[in-house]
């Protein structure tokens, strides 16, 4: 089948007709489409089943552009194979911490995976002040394990570059290069702000010391080849309910520096304790509140690397190695 948008109307049919699904929804199944993309990247698909309601995927498909851009903006359709890559390798490294991946396409830049209707984007719930009791549980495992067993620690030096090859990704890196490190410090039509921090952001673009900081962290995200990295992995990646945590959204996939994700993960909970100033006007609700979040940042850096840290000292001793 070549190359083609779905819509609600004929990701149905492309459903259908993909044989991996076919353990999913049965030849009877009576199914529905709704387009939920609200990202910067990709189509997104909720396929339910009327007649099995247990019965439900997630279809998402890459566009030959920027979707937020439009077609100014031409992107490599290859993210959503990096996707796909990497969420596999996530359900056999942590298994349970990343969606159920049923079927990949490249010729359509399709991904066919499990729908998380009971799962909430992790950035809303803290907002509104949710706890989530096995949240540093699961993402330090997540991080620990993805981190570990894609490393030199664990790998041999040729099958960590045969894994690494798998996830040589320019164009998304290029994104993360332009809008994390070098856009926000200089003049670009990209940057948008609100026009009361002027001043903060003309002082930022004068403030030599802290570019020539971030140009020493840029040279760390693309040169240091650490281990497999998400490269986007914030509280709007992660879904959660009271149980289970999930990780999503990998198109940014690639080999970098092992502190990448960790430290994504701490700045973005970090900035949710910051919010609440904003959200949470009741002192003393937003000092519990933020008091967990301080609690959640510490654990979640604590326990990723005591986890890494057990491994490799369980990994030498496998297989007997001295310094």
């Amino acid at each position: 089948m070549a190359y083609q948008p779905l819509d609600e109307q004929t990701v149905i049919d492309y459903v259908k007709n993909r044989a991996p699904m076919q353990h999913i929804f049965p030849q009877d199944a009576n199914l529905s489409a709704s387009e939920v993309g609200d990202g910067n990247l990709n189509l997104v698909f909720i396929i339910r089943c009327a007649n099995y309601p247990d019965r439900s995927a997630v279809v998402k498909q890459a566009l030959p552009y920027l979707r937020v851009a439009g077609d100014s903006w031409p992107l490599t359709r290859e993210r959503v194979r990096f996707e796909a890559q990497s969420l596999m390798q996530y359900n056999q490294l942590a298994p349970g911490l990343a969606p159920e991946v049923y079927d990949y396409n490249d010729e359509m830049s399709a991904l066919t995976m499990e729908y998380l209707g009971h799962h909430q984007i992790m950035r809303k719930p803290l907002v509104a002040r949710q706890v989530f009791p096995n949240f540093v549980d699961h993402i330090s495992t997540f991080l620990a394990r993805t981190l570990f067993f894609t490393s030199d620690l664990y790998l041999t030096g040729p099958e960590k570059k045969a894994l690494q090859a798998k996830y040589i990704n320019p164009a998304l890196c290029k994104i993360q290069e332009d809008f994390v490190y070098t856009n926000p410090y200089k003049t670009s039509p990209e940057n948008k702000w609100n026009p009361k921090f002027d001043a903060e952001v003309r002082a930022t673009r004068a403030n030599a010391p802290l570019k020539i900081a971030i140009a020493e962290v840029k040279e760390t995200y693309i040169a240091h080849a650490q281990a497999l990295v998400h490269g986007d992995l914030h509280t709007g990646s992660i879904m959660v309910n009271e149980t289970e945590t999930k990780v999503i959204d990998s198109e940014f996939a690639f080999y970098g520096p092992m502190g990448y994700d960790i430290g994504n993960v701490l700045a973005h909970l970090v900035l949710n304790y910051l919010t609440h100033y904003a959200h949470t006007p009741n002192a003393g609700e937003r000092a519990t509140y933020q008091a967990y979040l301080l609690d959640t940042t510490r654990d979640v850096w604590e326990e990723s690397l005591a986890e890494i840290m057990e491994k490799a000292k369980a990994h030498r001793a496998a297989h007997k190695v001295t310094t």
